[in-house]
């Protein structure tokens, strides 16, 4: 792969200039490649030099039309996509949704119409192909679908199927592809870019040897990409993070040339953890580079993450009965027979702990973005019924919001969120 950013970068280091200009070190302490918009290092969202250059070898490497980089995380590139949907309109959204995108629907004036995933007992299952289109029957002026795959616990929705329903409704279908950058890099046809989606969000750094904040927005449409710019540049930081766009370009390098051997090491090492880890219930279709397990059945989270601890791991998120491991080829042999040992010897014993169920359906009384600004007040949750929420209310595990924004909360839903640990919530005053 061309690094035309490192190559523009590295000249004008070598060039030896009086820093009269941005960023205040100067570069000193290390800091040389801390730069600003200096002549012959481009401009992010004025992108015409080695930027450009860059973006489209990330568009030839993942197969899109266009790629923008971004220094603002894969919630920059959320914000994009959304915003190419236009405001005011009806997104058809996963309920699972992050918390970047649902702000940028409130900015947006966007209204979410939500599409609930497959339950699975301990674990959220995927979105289907017949639930999405179900949406698209009953909102057909809606302007887009939203799905996030892989969501934060790995699993995995048939992008392929979705992407064929909303091709034949005529909508473009959107991508939070923030945990799988590194699906590229797999065998078949996994990443969104491959499977028909008009754009998607991948966030580098989640996966990829990528500083925190660096991100892509792929765009299957290249025709779109000043558009698109014109729209990230509203969200952005007007002063991007060059050393983060740098390691853009460094992670797509690796990528590119040591990626696929990489991940399939990395995939394969998962599937024996999966085998060892067979008595805890499992997800069934995975992101190959993760590993989730519920121990609900068997024990505390204090219990569990002080186990794992004392076997020397830790994991990415633990709680509401789930674990999550993350791994890529930067892990070594070590940290994998740590986790197999920590699980081989783990004494199981059950419990009486039932899994999280899905959250009941609420009804949306007030536009998302009107809710939002409201004034707002905190009642206990034993008032709450009757009362319109001002904010998303999430219980522990993270993955589906119990009330969104401009939802009339009811006995069931209080009920439910108590059983959850909740004690407050946030109301319209």
């Amino acid at each position: 792969m061309k690094t035309p950013l490192h190559n523009a970068v590295e000249a004008y280091i070598a060039a030896g200039r009086a820093r009269f200009h941005m960023p205040g070190h100067k570069g000193t302490e290390g800091l040389e490649w801390d730069i600003t918009e200096v002549e012959g290092c481009d401009s992010l969202y004025e992108a015409s030099g080695p930027i450009l250059e860059l973006e489209q070898e990330a568009a030839r490497i993942y197969g899109a039309g266009a790629a923008l980089l971004s220094a603002g995380g894969a919630t920059l590139c959320i914000q994009t996509m959304l915003a190419l949907c236009g405001a005011g309109q009806k997104i058809i959204a996963g309920r699972g949704i992050h918390k970047s995108a649902l702000n940028a629907m409130i900015l947006l004036d966007q209204q979410p119409i939500w599409v609930y995933p497959e339950s699975w007992g301990w674990f959220l299952g995927p979105y289907t192909p017949e639930k999405i289109e179900v949406a698209l029957q009953q909102e057909p002026e809606a302007a887009g679908v939203y799905i996030t795959s892989p969501d934060y616990f790995g699993v995995m929705s048939d992008i392929e199927a979705i992407a064929q329903v909303c091709r034949r409704y005529g909508k473009p279908l959107l991508v939070d592809n923030a945990h799988g950058a590194h699906l590229k890099f797999l065998p078949g046809k996994t990443h969104p870019m491959d499977c028909g989606a008009a754009m998607c969000a991948d966030s580098l750094h989640k996966t990829l040897p990528a500083m925190t904040g660096a991100a892509v927005l792929y765009l299957a449409d290249g025709s779109r990409q000043a558009e698109a710019r014109r729209f990230m540049s509203l969200f952005g930081s007007t002063s991007p993070s060059y050393p983060i766009l740098l390691s853009c370009e460094k992670a797509l390098a690796w990528a590119e040339e040591k990626g696929r051997q990489g991940f399939a090491e990395t995939a394969e090492r998962f599937r024996q953890l999966s085998q060892t880890a067979k008595a805890f219930p499992q997800p069934a279709k995975m992101d190959p580079a993760k590993l989730t397990v519920a121990y609900g059945p068997y024990c505390s989270s204090e219990a569990f993450g002080k186990w794992l601890r004392g076997h020397g791991v830790e994991p990415e998120y633990i709680g509401g009965g789930t674990c999550v491991f993350m791994g890529n080829p930067f892990n070594p042999e070590s940290d994998y027979t740590k986790l197999e040992k920590a699980i081989q010897e783990y004494p199981l014993g059950l419990q009486n702990i039932e899994p999280v169920p899905l959250p009941p359906l609420l009804q949306t009384v007030v536009p998302l973005r009107q809710a939002a600004f409201s004034p707002e007040k905190e009642i206990p949750l034993t008032e709450s019924p009757g009362h319109i929420a001002a904010r998303e209310s999430s219980p522990c595990p993270p993955g589906i919001p119990a009330v969104m924004c401009g939802e009339r909360i009811d006995e069931a839903m209080a009920e439910y969120m108590a059983r959850r640990g909740m004690k407050t919530v946030w109301v319209m005053a």
